[in-house]
């Protein structure tokens, strides 16, 4: 049976779908996490959103913000889903099911289906980041995924971008992520205006409308994503670097800018080579599942 679940964990809800090994989608299903989350409830609305489709597959991979440790199956701690400690993923799920389980962080994941299925496959190495609620990172080498230390790995988001900057989720000031990323959208917003957003989507119709503070806090923030990225091409040389998650569907209105940032600034031996753009839009879920395909890291 060469069909794997997979899992895509995010601050609001579960998704998970069937595929097959040509990352063909099968069947799917969605389920919204408790408002109160704690470890006993949400392994209840996980368990009953994977049930209808765990006797078709060979296993199930699963994505989830982080820190995590990825030997042991555990969900550390989020800063996006507050509420959750030490939460045994792993051993959870293949005790009720009966199934390998394979967990990574989300980003990870993302890194994963994006260099199988994506529109960057045929490179060699893809740096993919995921522009979201928050700000992810993966690099996929040779079809293999680096994984780092118990799974946390590419933490992009949260290299520090401002010294001293503004406070991000993980508690520690000046992150990118607290300059690009739905969060830091927001939060910025309502710092420099005193007007609270309720999503990205508002964010990004403000731009498009000449709102002069939107404007500016997306320009600050497409600055310090593509340093990131610039200390992250210097790192890593990959062949690709690759933009997915729900803020690239606005990339019209920071894409240029932000490519053209990063080429003007990185070493040009490494800009001779180097790919740059959105992805293949490669669900969270397909991710996930890839880790069942895969089995391989770095």
């Amino acid at each position: 049976m060469n069909q794997a679940i997979g899992v895509d964990i995010g601050g609001g809800s579960i998704r998970v779908s069937l595929f097959n090994q040509k990352g063909e989608e099968l069947k799917s299903n969605h389920k919204k996490t408790p408002d109160h989350l704690d470890n006993d409830s949400f392994l209840s609305v996980l368990i009953d959103a994977i049930q209808p489709l765990a006797k078709e597959c060979m296993g199930i991979g699963v994505g989830s913000p982080g820190p995590l440790n990825n030997e042991t199956g555990v969900l550390l701690k989020s800063a996006n889903m507050i509420g959750l400690n030490n939460l045994p993923i792993k051993s959870s799920l293949e005790k009720k099911f009966s199934l390998p389980v394979f967990y990574e962080n989300d980003a990870n994941c993302a890194a994963l289906g994006e260099a199988i299925f994506g529109n960057y496959k045929d490179c060699e190495s893809q740096l993919i980041l995921t522009l979201g609620t928050g700000i992810g990172g993966g690099f996929v080498s040779n079809g293999k995924l680096y994984s780092g230390y118990l799974g946390n790995g590419i933490e992009i988001g949260h290299t520090t971008s401002v010294i001293g900057g503004a406070i991000c989720g993980c508690g520690v000031r000046g992150c990118v992520e607290s300059y690009f990323s739905t969060i830091g959208f927001l939060n910025r917003y309502l710092e420099k205006t005193n007007s609270k957003l309720s999503n990205a989507e508002v964010f990004f119709q403000l731009v498009k409308n000449g709102d002069s503070a939107a404007k500016e806090i997306l320009e600050f923030g497409t600055t310090a994503l593509a340093h990131a990225v610039r200390g992250a091409v210097h790192l890593l040389n990959p062949e690709a670097v690759v933009f997915v998650g729900g803020i690239t569907k606005s990339y019209d209105l920071f894409g240029s800018a932000l490519e053209t940032e990063i080429r003007s600034s990185i070493f040009p031996v490494l800009n001779e080579r180097l790919k740059l753009g959105p992805g293949g839009n490669v669900s969270g879920t397909l991710g996930a599942a890839s880790l069942v395909f895969a089995k391989e890291k770095i």
